[in-house]
């Protein structure tokens, strides 16, 4: 990654006051195209990070606002999401302290920086639905694609056709035969 893109999402702990600290970061596609094999492509969001310097750890709060495209799971088109979210992460400089969150990030007390660019994509990718389809009024598939995947144009399944009356199966004597065996015994 360059050294403008490392830079331009870091927090310089040295310059952090002690008590709360407030920052913005703006993501645009740019920020995505960094990351290799990322299941989005496009985006607009701004994080509001307020981070509150203790002696023994950064108290990190970031609230994520926007919207990416991400990928249709059926015609595989991309649609509109957003996101509006709010995330805590703790940066400590002590092993051993107890934190209420999952999100605790052990840091080198003599780091001068800490990159969050990875932070924030990982934050951003987890909020990605795992069923990407979307509500009629953002995006409709085309109608070959809903044809085909047995749905009517406004995303419904079809109702199933009638039933046409099975023509019965030519059986093979052999097995005829012994289906006339097992029917006796039973």
């Amino acid at each position: 990654m360059e050294k403008s893109f490392e830079r331009k999402y870091s927090v310089d702990i040295p310059k952090l006051q002690f008590g709360l600290n407030d920052d913005t970061f703006a993501i645009d596609s740019a920020f995505f195209a960094e990351f290799e094999f990322s299941p989005i492509h496009e985006g607009q969001l701004k994080v509001a990070a307020s981070i509150d310097r203790l002696t023994t750890h950064l108290d990190a709060k970031f609230h994520f606002t926007g919207q990416i495209q991400i990928e249709c799971d059926r015609c595989l088109e991309p649609y509109p999401y957003a996101l509006d979210f709010e995330t805590r992460i703790v940066f400590t400089f002590d092993d051993e302290l107890e934190f209420d969150t999952d999100e605790v990030i052990l840091i080198d007390p003599s780091a001068p920086t800490i990159f969050l660019a990875q932070d924030f994509y990982d934050l951003i990718v987890l909020e990605i639905p795992l069923r990407r389809v979307p509500e009629a009024e953002v995006h409709l598939c085309a109608p070959q694609v809903l044809e085909l995947l047995g749905l009517n144009p406004d995303g419904s399944p079809k109702a199933p056709a009638p039933e046409e009356e099975e023509e019965e199966e030519i059986i093979d004597p052999r097995w005829q035969a012994l289906n006339k065996l097992k029917d006796s015994k039973e």
